[in-house]
């Protein structure tokens, strides 16, 4: 069973420069960091709430991080959802004949993982995993972050990718509506929100990733001030759509990632 979004992770260049906006700006507690040489990466862990961002940086050109550094550059790589029970949602999906990179869980950075294959879900990468005993949540909070508040999927069939969150994990959508020519559709398997975007009449085909996103954050004007006074190329607080308001630091100043801050304070 699905329970929540695990991590999100960051193919990131740099570590440091990574751990300088995250962990140093942001104040999300480093958890866990080391090598692991069997993907050629070097990986870290930051608690967000009751979730995580994973930062990877290859280490080894054959890395498929790199790879992806390399074809798309630095930033949001893929999502991980949360089981209770990976064996045999591995199974299942399986059987269900989904496009898997991983037919068997494995032991992972993060626990025991599979990685779907970005077929799955038109090239967005998603991954499922069981945690280890030491990555199970994070009460603790530093600075102004409370949480994930949601994570952005862009695709090119946004029903059929809500379709496919419902028959694979039995994460139903919440709700949906148009905007122009944009599909916009809401699913929350747990604490996090997962939210997908796409052209209501279908774009390219494997054009899907992992495109955006957001935490909540409480003292929104103290963090933005904070952040420019960084040097962070970041935006001015403003009302946010869903209520509360919203400011933005650019993707260039986050290694990659588009990156919100939303305070409903």
């Amino acid at each position: 069973m699905i329970l929540d979004v695990h991590h999100v992770g960051i193919a990131v260049r740099d570590m440091d420069e990574a751990y300088a906006f995250y962990r140093d700006a942001l104040g999300l507690p480093l958890v866990k960091e080391g090598d692991v040489p069997a993907r050629g990466v070097r990986a870290a862990m930051l608690a967000a709430g009751r979730s995580y961002l994973e930062l990877v940086q290859p280490i080894d050109d054959s890395s498929p991080f790199a790879k992806h550094i390399e074809e798309r550059g630095e930033g949001l790589h893929h999502l991980a959802l949360l089981s209770d029970a990976v064996d045999s949602q591995v199974e299942a999906l399986r059987e269900a004949a989904v496009p898997l990179e991983d037919h068997e869980a494995r032991e992972g950075f993060t626990g025991r993982l599979s990685y779907l294959h970005p077929l799955a879900f038109d090239g967005a990468l998603l991954e499922v995993v069981q945690p280890e005993d030491g990555l199970r949540g994070n009460k603790d909070r530093n600075g102004h972050i409370t949480r994930i508040d949601h994570v952005v999927l862009r695709v090119p069939d946004p029903q059929a990718v809500c379709s496919r969150f419902e028959s694979y994990f039995g994460v139903a959508t919440k709700r949906s509506f148009e905007r122009g020519p944009m599909l916009f559709a809401f699913l929350r398997p747990g604490d996090v929100i997962i939210e997908v975007i796409g052209p209501k009449d279908g774009g390219d085909p494997d054009s899907g990733r992992i495109a955006g996103l957001a935490f909540e954050v409480k003292g929104i004007d103290d963090l933005a001030a904070s952040l420019k006074e960084k040097g962070y190329p970041v935006g001015e607080p403003h009302a946010a759509l869903q209520g509360g308001r919203i400011v933005s630091v650019h993707h260039s100043g986050a290694c990659g990632v588009p990156v919100a801050f939303i305070d409903f304070s």
